[in-house]
């Protein structure tokens, strides 16, 4: 019989890897899949609250700025192949790990005050921490 719960973690790691590996600067990849798989999570997820472009591929960047909503960012992506579940790295420890719709992802991160990534297979969505107005937002691609 296959354990569930190591199917479920090993399908994580390999979200969270293949996340990196495209999106990441080389330089931060270790370092960021070092933090994501342990105890300093938190800490490798608070590195896109203020400083997403050092850590991001800035080449990877389709669209960004502070005036992606989710009416916007839904007519961007529609030119991608989205899947049916995506999933959510989140500082808040009740959406992190999550698979959920595209729709019910940017319901659940947009807005929510602390950085969060959605995963879409070749795209992600990526929202910093709101200091003040709207937070910044990146759609990348690749």
């Amino acid at each position: 019989m296959i354990n569930r719960n190591l199917v479920v973690n090993y399908m994580v790691a390999e979200i969270e890897k293949s996340f990196v590996k495209r999106f990441i600067k080389k330089t931060k990849q270790d370092r960021l899949l070092f933090e994501l798989s342990g105890k300093k999570r938190k800490h490798g997820i608070e590195r896109f609250c203020h400083s997403t472009e050092d850590m991001i591929d800035t080449e990877r960047i389709t669209y960004s700025g502070n005036d992606l909503f989710s009416d916007e960012i839904l007519r961007i992506t529609r030119q991608y192949k989205v899947p049916k579940l995506c999933y959510i790295i989140a500082y808040q420890k009740e959406l992190d790990k999550k698979y959920v719709s595209f729709e019910e992802a940017l319901d659940l991160v947009l807005g929510n005050g602390m950085a969060a990534i959605i995963i879409c297979n070749d795209f992600a969505i990526i929202e910093t921490e709101q200091y003040s107005g709207t937070p910044f937002r990146y759609i990348l691609h690749g």
